[in-house]
């Protein structure tokens, strides 16, 4: 079913894109709603175009080879899913997609993404800075894994998440596992360095609520000082 009325300005993807062309992509894009544990693509299916996250939450993730779970993104509003296969010629999805909480979502066909780029210059140039953006988040992302301790990236994440909702007090978005999961951190490292922060009075996480009781030390933490 078309729906003609959805804030394609909140998605990352559309934010640079002038008005007009977003009444085009409206006019071939579908709404769909997904419920929370409904899959929104499985890994292996025939990848025939991308999703853009309206309200709620989704997890791309993949199966190891005992089954596990391994998460790789969690896509919140505004966040897109799956838009690689724009220019990556993939002719499947590379892994799972699931709705974690009650989602809108809007399809996007390939197909017709593809046409409407190659008629605007503009617009395909416009998409490539957004990606590009999305890009160089990656790549910091990447460095952090690779060069960041543990604590140091849980530290960071406090306090990019502080920062983003101008608060030392909030309610994280996801569980400790999805969490960890998210920081290339296994939950056993992860309680261990939770409960070391509680005891040196650093920060607080009760449940999903979070609080930053020594904003300084989990600076210096997240620039590389040792857990001492």
């Amino acid at each position: 079913m078309k729906n003609h009325h959805l804030p394609l300005q909140k998605c990352f993807l559309f934010c640079r894109i002038d008005p007009v062309y977003l009444s085009a992509i409206r006019g071939f894009s579908f709404a769909r709603t997904a419920a929370a544990g409904d899959s929104i693509f499985r890994e292996g299916e025939p990848a025939l175009g991308f999703f853009v996250v309206l309200s709620g939450r989704v997890k791309v993730f993949k199966l190891s080879v005992s089954g596990e779970e391994r998460i790789l993104h969690i896509i919140s509003e505004g966040g897109a899913v799956a838009e690689a296969v724009l220019f990556s010629g993939m002719a499947r999805y590379p892994a799972f997609a699931e709705a974690l909480e009650d989602t809108q979502l809007l399809y996007v066909p390939r197909r017709d993404f593809l046409d409407l780029m190659k008629r605007h210059f503009d617009l395909a140039l416009s998409v490539l800075a957004s990606l590009s953006e999305k890009l160089r988040f990656f790549n910091g992302l990447i460095e952090d894994l690779s060069l960041k301790s543990a604590s140091s990236r849980l530290a960071k994440y406090f306090l990019d998440m502080a920062v983003q909702l101008d608060s030392d007090r909030f309610d994280l978005d996801i569980n400790k596992n999805e969490l960890a999961a998210r920081l290339g951190i296994v939950p056993e490292t992860f309680s261990r360095i939770i409960r070391h922060l509680s005891k040196k009075r650093i920060l607080r996480l009760r449940k999903k609520h979070v609080q930053l009781l020594d904003r300084p030390r989990l600076e210096r933490l997240s620039s590389g000082e040792p857990l001492a």
